[in-house]
């Protein structure tokens, strides 16, 4: 047994080392997506934070194509030193493998948590002209008129949002529209041409102000702060449902937990910073925070949910 430990002891030695070293040299953060969208603009508010703390530059690489699977493939193939960052959502860091054949990572094996950023709830959105203002008045209108509910999607993230809506509400008579994105589906949910979207939250709320369309349920476990007088899906009858998109940081697997560690509690000072809380706060945007082990929890969580809704939903692998 003494033998034992002291041979894990030399083993860990270099991780030792190379965490106490660490940073000799610039970081990169790959952003798996193109510039301009959420996750771009709230990876890079707190990559420009980090580099002062950490003494050395870091730069922000936008690495898109392909639903995100360049970026995190490129992270996931980095050296597991701490150099490398993926700054990430959902797609490629837990609901890629369940949607797609053929992968090339896996994002279990091949990336770890490094902190939760931040959070961008959803929200069931229906026309205003639809006559509906609660979920329960929503199902009970398409359940008597089957074939009269649309819904739209503009990728995976749309259709999966709404598939768990539908399994958990015990089964809705609805038919998926899809779009090429988010906009031309906003100009028919108006039109009355689509009669459902669950999206991100920020993408409606002058629509909201207008009264043109109506928020019925948001998808996270607590309500948002922009629209408190809107109840959660749980709350308004749909036991279980929790979804939200959010922007987490990971490391190629096998980053020592120590860098890890530093690079968490560095993102949580900055998440402090009264600026960087005004600027999420505008973009509609949660901060969260927290060590690396509550970043792994929550991609477990994430990868277990988004596996049963494509199992339930009988989404094929494309």
């Amino acid at each position: 047994m003494p033998h034992r430990r002291a041979l894990l002891a030399a083993l860990a030695l270099p991780s030792i080392a190379r965490a106490e070293n660490w940073p000799a040299r610039p970081l990169r953060v790959v952003v798996p997506f193109a510039p301009g969208g959420a996750t771009d603009l709230i990876a890079r508010l707190i990559a420009e934070r980090l580099a002062t703390p950490l003494g050395q530059q870091v730069a922000v690489e936008n690495r898109a194509g392909a639903f995100g699977i360049l970026g995190a493939d490129a992270v996931a193939k980095a050296p597991a030193d701490g150099y490398t960052l993926l700054a990430g959502s959902p797609g490629p860091m837990a609901v890629n493998p369940y949607v797609y054949k053929t992968l090339p990572y896996d994002p279990e094996r091949d990336l770890c948590g490094v902190s939760m950023v931040a959070t961008i709830p959803y929200v069931m959105v229906v026309p205003a002209s639809l006559g509906v203002s609660s979920v329960q008045e929503f199902l009970a209108l398409a359940r008597a008129r089957p074939g009269s509910i649309n819904f739209a999607t503009s990728g995976m993230a749309s259709r999966l949002t709404v598939e768990m809506f539908r399994a958990l509400a015990g089964g809705v008579p609805m038919e998926m529209v899809q779009y090429r994105g988010g906009a031309p589906a906003r100009t028919d949910l108006l039109a009355g041409r689509i009669q459902l979207v669950i999206e991100q939250a920020p993408s409606f709320l002058e629509d909201f102000r207008a009264g043109t369309l109506r928020p019925l349920a948001v998808g996270g476990a607590r309500r948002f702060a922009l629209l408190p007088e809107v109840p959660t899906l749980q709350e308004a009858g749909i036991p279980g449902y929790e979804a939200a998109a959010w922007l987490g940081y990971a490391a190629p697997a096998g980053t020592p937990i120590a860098i890890r560690r530093r690079l968490a509690e560095e993102i949580d000072r900055i998440l402090l910073l009264p600026e960087v809380r005004d600027r999420l706060a505008s973009w509609g945007a949660e901060p969260v925070g927290g060590p690396p082990e509550a970043m792994d929890r929550v991609l477990a969580a994430e990868r277990a949910r988004w596996r049963d809704v494509v199992r339930l939903a009988g989404i094929e692998r494309e």
